[in-house]
């Protein structure tokens, strides 16, 4: 099987069952270590010691679905080779962040908040109309007497 025969196949499984920024990192991640391992022996070797690209894609969209379950997932890219068994300093943080929402905490959370600004709002308005009460009666007062001393002349 050739290398894009192999990201062919991978693509193709992993195509509706997964989001496409995963598809693409993991097809990203398969060529550049084909192309890096290729160096060494042939392409047909390499492709045979990963296995079946079905099966990668069944590991992967079982990860993917772990990590919307549990909440929050690291996806890394791959960084290529490493240098003395240390990451690349440029790399350093090309990690993508999850955090899926649709959990019902966050649900009520999140109505939890809107009720807190309801109140809060509505507490500010009844606190602004409780101070400008007693001044309206008076006002009111005062504007219904200059009227009334206007329209008399």
């Amino acid at each position: 099987m050739s290398k894009q025969e192999f990201l062919q196949r991978l693509r193709e499984t992993l195509t509706g069952e997964v989001p496409g920024n995963v598809i693409e990192e993991n097809i990203r991640f398969y060529e550049e270590y084909i192309s890096t391992e290729a160096r060494k022996g042939s392409e047909e070797e390499v492709i045979a010691s990963i296995g079946d690209p079905r099966l990668i894609a069944k590991t992967i969209i079982e990860a993917s679905e772990n990590a919307s379950d549990s909440g929050n997932a690291y996806y890394e890219s791959y960084s290529g080779p490493r240098q003395n068994g240390y990451e690349d300093p440029e790399d350093f943080g090309r990690h993508m962040h999850y955090i899926d929402f649709n959990k019902w905490y966050w649900k009520v959370l999140g109505i939890g908040v809107l009720i807190f600004v309801f109140f809060l709002s509505a507490t500010i308005l009844t606190g602004i109309f409780s101070l400008l009460m007693p001044l309206v009666g008076p006002l009111l007062l005062v504007l219904l007497i200059v009227w009334f001393v206007r329209g008399m002349k």
